[in-house]
């Protein structure tokens, strides 16, 4: 099994879904990076806000459209 490895801030991140892998590497790294944190480290969005020294909102966006692009990515994959 292959496993794509993502290295984040101090946390290497690893995802064994190589759709999904593929799809993230597609994103911006601010997106990329949110999204990893949040939902692989289950950060929140305002202690990824403070990690990266923005808003809370600004994080938000990132999530927001990086999902957007995910999905679109990962229905083109089918």
């Amino acid at each position: 099994m292959i496993t794509f490895r993502f290295e984040v801030l101090n946390f290497t991140i690893q995802i064994s879904n190589e759709k999904l892998a593929v799809a993230l590497y597609k994103l911006s790294n601010k997106e990329r990076d949110v999204i990893l944190l949040r939902y692989f480290q289950s950060m929140s969005d305002q202690e990824i806000a403070e990690l990266y020294h923005v808003s809370r909102s600004a994080i938000y966006r990132r999530r927001s459209n990086g999902l957007k692009k995910l999905k679109t990515l990962l229905k083109e994959r089918n």
